[in-house]
């Protein structure tokens, strides 16, 4: 029986694993909470639906970033995982990608996080910045992670 988790990581991904059903389970008690409220005793958690989008928010930018980390891809691993030329282009493209769509959420949204940080959420009057660092600090890893992959390609390359 193979093992399919990544060697070094387990801890981490125990981690990861254990923010998501936390997270998860207190977006489906908030939900589940304001339904009960509305509609049995015809009131609302006005402030539930703002935090549920502001948890389930910092739960895509890490599960994305995860992905990233453990090299999991949606569709691209036929081409990933052929040996060759195709490998080191697929590399070289995942690396700069990162780099650039990463460079790009983070100072784009770090621009306009600073710009916008201070307005109030509607219900809970919880600073707007709190949809926004998520991807500032996603951008800022994503970053790192490419140019550590680009850096990858060229050791192994040299080492070879």
């Amino acid at each position: 029986m193979s093992n399919d988790k990544p060697k070094g990581l387990s801890g981490w991904r125990r981690i990861e694993m254990a923010i998501y059903l936390l997270l998860g389970i207190a977006m489906t008690l908030l939900m589940f909470s304001n339904a009960v409220m509305r509609y049995a005793f015809d009131s609302s958690i006005i402030w539930s639906e703002e935090i549920i989008r502001v948890l389930f928010v910092f739960a895509m930018f890490i599960a994305i970033t995860g992905g990233f980390i453990r090299n999991e891809h949606i569709g691209f691993d036929s081409l990933a995982k052929r040996p060759g030329a195709f490998n080191f282009i697929y590399k070289a493209v995942t690396g700069l990608c990162l780099i650039v769509v990463g460079g790009l959420l983070a100072y784009e949204g770090g621009r306009f996080t600073l710009m916008t940080g201070d307005v109030p959420l509607p219900a809970t009057n919880m600073p707007t910045s709190l949809f926004m660092w998520p991807g500032v600090i996603a951008g800022a890893v994503w970053v790192i992670i490419g140019l550590v992959k680009i850096a990858a390609i060229f050791v192994r390359k040299e080492s070879a």
